[in-house]
């Protein structure tokens, strides 16, 4: 512990000595702080991946690293860790379980040409982060071009406007060729979906500039923040492309916020004051503008800076009222009420004046004065206590000098609370400390030929300038083919430093961390002032029911625990439970405890394995059941990041997408299929009959084309459970928690009318399944394989029909034994398998090195480890060039220290 942090300690513990320990809420403070530290250690995800942006058939390379506490350290905490790919209809795609091993994991995507043109997310959380919430996980949205079929290009914008004070979105999609030619008379059939929901179906022709106009007026007064277009054109009678257009857009206009500094405006004390300017894109809008009071005096003017936000000064007065004439870009203005000012109270205010010190000023009324009142200062960051004094107030402003280097980089939270322990003012901070890695790379020139062999040394050292032993990750790309902007690219130092402790989007964030300038860090300070702090709130943090974990830290091995119960629900003591898997050839054996409980410890899965849990009374009695502990899977979350959604994807990333049609074509001249193993298109005429296809069904049934929808199921190998697999992909219906009696289901089908969800019944193969643990089965544990589910029909609305969903089974399924509660059935996810980069060597014997080199990732390594003198090499072979290389590092050690280094070099 450094001799500062010492001396702050001794202060607090002489200090506390000589009040009472009943009447000093420092030590409340102080005790709750670290009792939530110790209960709620809070982990954070970052992915380090090769590229920004794929096309169809790339395959996404990426490492994961987990770290825990405020000085970042690699988590020992949890085993396991999940990651989504989100598709661009906003439904899970795929979904890896990886061991993580020493805070780290590595892992990949393939991004098959199956897949649509759209808008991805990479989502990422171990099941110890779902009790913070998922504004915390690691969330990415990132663009998927495809180099074929592009016959059809689709640009969406949006105009916005108010009709009967109603807001108003009009989607305009542009249709051209290939060539950039507008496809003009063309007969365009699009769907408008929100939440899961069609809620217009429609065919329209483009007019001559091969434009259609699509108005959206949400009766809901919601927004459409997650909905999409689903768009199909045709031509000459034939399907020419089908393509989903998100709505990048809120119904609302420009959203104007204001922030007082640490909460309240006080008359009498001059505060700082944030402002904030969103547009209906998400995106932040630049403006304009003047403070004047109630008598129209203009009082101070201000302007935007960075993302639409910025800071200026008032000084409120008593019987004044205070508002913001507000002009925006194109001229148009508002007029918006700032919040009102309190007669009496406190404002604290957070300045830093140099690079090793800041200055903490709690400016108090003229009442808070008079009556000398006794308040206390809290000052931590990620639950780390830095300092804590109580603050006798004797006069308007009393100050507080603390020194930088006791806090780690990032967010710092200040707080101050009055005499009984009570939160009143707060105040976060983003502080910079030279506390990260220093990464420096050598290599023998800088510049290169193509196909030339690169070898480079990673020299690495801590904080303090000493060899540093640590791990990193390494891309390679060529700038030339993935052209990127700096300012969005997604980074270890912005993702563990910043976005990880704040709710909400946060626009261009690595803007704040490409340079160390007076410009950068006032915009910190203002995102600061108007973002907000959400690790915690300290009225929840005093609430310690409140704040127990609800998700247990899931261990490399694989947990199977439940109760056995008598069929009268009690428990069944010293039970004989057999855990049996014959493909795995796993037979395990132990008895249950006075509360019939039961658990089995240590499994290590490399796949995903049907277990068969059979449960026995001590007198071999079989007239008991078997329920499973549960842990509820977790549900799809909306895209927070939907300012980052690119509505013109093949404009955007042009030069990659005729490089990867150049490989596609290099590899078929080769004789090769392709990075997709593509083949060419071939049109078969027969026609299998449905009948054939699916099981012989019961008495409910729904006609062929009487649905409101049929959704056919392709990838069920792929479904983790049925129920979180569905989520987003049948129209108008949420899967979400059922609970009726002793009956809990996650994720069970429901129809939403206004604001009330309501469950709906369940066919099976012409069968109404009405039995709890049936369903259960079907919905959690895939008692019914997703894989031999042929189609799902959604009735939501008819007179003929039952609504609900009807399960269609593929022919040949056997259907499941008659339920016998003594033995139930699990498949626990397994962990899957990371696969190898491939990098070619053009110094061996037997590389052909007239074959066309055309890739854009050069080279990945996610394991590259510095010795002990802070020293690793590595080395590749170029491409084709010419080319911009990019070598970017990123990486970690033991004491928790962040590293990235950016380094570029010429390939002729």
């Amino acid at each position: 512990m450094r001799r500062s942090k010492v001396g702050l300690l001794l202060f607090l513990l002489i200090f506390l000595a000589f009040v009472p320990k009943d009447d000093d809420p420092i030590e409340k403070l102080v005790t709750s702080l670290q009792k939530w530290t110790e209960t709620n250690p809070q982990e954070k995800v970052y992915l380090h991946t090769d590229k920004p942006y794929y096309a169809l058939g790339d395959t996404v390379w990426f490492k994961a690293y987990v770290t825990i506490g405020s000085r970042h350290q690699l988590s020992a905490l949890s085993g396991a860790l999940y990651v989504d790919l989100i598709n661009e209809r906003d439904s899970i795609q795929q979904t890896l379980k990886l061991p993580v091993t020493a805070g780290m994991a590595i892992g990949d995507f393939v991004l098959s040409d199956t897949l649509n043109e759209g808008n991805y997310r990479i989502r990422s959380y171990t099941q110890w982060m779902r009790n913070a919430g998922e504004d915390y996980f690691f969330d990415r949205t990132f663009m998927v071009g495809t180099a074929f079929g592009n016959e059809v290009i689709i640009k969406a914008d949006y105009q916005y406007k108010t009709v009967d004070d109603k807001p108003v979105v009009t989607t305009v999609l542009n249709y051209k060729d290939e060539g950039g030619n507008s496809l003009s008379d063309r007969e365009v059939r699009y769907e408008l979906v929100v939440n899961g929901a069609t809620i217009v179906s429609k065919s329209k022709k483009t007019d001559v500039n091969g434009n259609i106009s699509i108005d959206m007026l949400n009766n809901q007064k919601s927004n459409l923040i997650g909905a999409y277009i689903k768009t199909t054109v045709l031509a000459d009678s034939k399907i020419n492309i089908t393509k989903v257009i998100p709505i990048k857009a809120a119904l609302s206009q420009t959203d104007v916020q204001f922030f007082p500094e640490s909460g309240i405006l006080v008359n009498g004390i001059s505060s700082r004051v944030g402002f904030k300017a969103v547009g209906a894109d998400g995106s932040g809008v630049a403006i304009k503008g003047v403070v004047t009071d109630n008598e129209n005096n203009e009082v101070v003017s201000f302007e935007s800076e960075h993302a639409g936000m910025g800071m200026f000064n008032l000084k409120a007065e008593q019987g004044k009222s205070y508002k913001a004439k507000i002009t925006y870009a194109d001229g148009s203005e508002t007029s918006l009420a700032l919040p009102k000012a309190e007669q009496e109270g406190y404002v604290l205010a957070v300045y830093q004046t140099s690079n090793d010190s800041l200055l903490v000023r709690i400016n108090a009324s003229a009442d808070q004065v008079r009556d000398q009142q006794l308040v206390s200062l809290i000052a931590q960051s990620g639950g780390e206590m830095i300092y804590g004094s109580r603050v006798k107030i004797v006069k308007p402003s009393t100050s507080v000098w603390l020194q930088k280097k006791d806090f780690p980089t990032g967010i710092a939270q200040f707080t101050l609370f009055n005499g009984s322990g009570e939160p009143l003012n707060e105040r976060i901070a983003f502080l910079k400390n030279p506390d990260l890695m220093h990464l420096k790379v050598s290599v023998v020139k800088s510049e290169y030929k193509s196909k030339e062999k690169v070898e480079i040394e990673l020299d690495a050292k801590d904080r303090m300038g000493m060899p540093s032993v640590g791990n990193f990750s390494v891309t390679v790309i060529d700038e030339q083919k993935v052209q990127s902007d700096e300012n969005l690219e997604s980074t270890i130092l912005f993702n563990i430093l910043l976005t990880s402790d704040l709710k909400g989007y946060i626009e261009k964030p690595n803007y704040y961390f490409l340079k160390d300038s007076e410009e950068i860090n006032r915009a910190l300070d203002n995102l600061m002032l108007t973002q907000g702090y959400r690790r915690f709130v300290w009225k929840e943090l005093l609430n310690p029911v409140k704040n127990k974990p609800v998700y247990r830290a899931e261990q490399l091995g694989v947990e199977i625990s439940g109760r056995v119960l008598t069929l009268g629900n009690k428990p069944v003591a010293n039970g004989k439970v057999t855990l049996m898997s014959l493909t795995a050839g796993i037979v395990q054996d132990t008895t249950t405890n006075a509360e019939g409980r039961f658990k089995f410890v240590g499994l290590v899965l490399k796949d995903s394995i049907k277990f068969a849990v059979q449960a026995r009374t001590a007198k071999n009695g079989k007239q008991i059941e078997v329920v499973l502990d549960t842990v509820p899977k977790q549900l799809l979350t909306q895209n927070r990041n939907i300012a980052d959604v690119n509505t013109d994807i093949p404009a955007s990333i042009k030069a990659y997408l005729e490089n990867s049609k150049k490989q596609d074509q290099a590899f078929s001249k080769m004789g090769g299929l392709g990075r997709t193993q593509r083949l060419k298109e071939v049109n078969i005429r027969a026609k299998k009959l449905q009948s054939e296809k699916y099981t012989a069904q019961g008495m409910f049934q729904v006609p062929e084309g009487h649905s409101d929808q049929t959704y056919i199921m392709e990838d069920g190998d792929k479904c983790a459970t049925l129920g979180i697999c569905l989520q987003g992909r049948l129209y108008g219906i949420t899967f979400t928690n059922y609970q009726k009696g002793y009956c809990s289901i996650a994720n069970y089908p429901h129809v939403r009318s206004g604001n009330i969800l309501s469950p709906v019944s369940v066919f099976l193969d012409g069968r109404k399944v009405s039995d709890c643990d049936e369903l259960r089965g079907i919905f959690e544990l895939n008692v019914v394989d997703p894989a031999s589910i042929g189609k799902i029909d959604v009735v939501r609305l008819s007179m003929t029909f039952d609504q609900g969903i009807y399960i269609v089974t593929k022919r040949g399924w056997a259907q499941r034994p008659r339920y016998i509660p003594s033995i139930t059935n699990i498949s626990p996810k397994g962990f899957n398998k990371a696969h190898l980069f491939y990098s070619p060597r053009y110094d061996q014997a037997n590389a052909n090195v007239n074959l066309p080199d055309l890739r854009s990732t050069i080279y990945w390594n996610p394991t590259l480890k510095t010795d002990e003198d802070g020293k690793v090499k590595f080395d590749f072979f170029n491409a084709d060039g010419p080319g911009n290389y990019k070598v970017v590092v990123e990486g970690i050690n033991a004491a928790g220290e962040l590293g990235r280094l950016v380094f570029n070099y010429k390939v002729n």
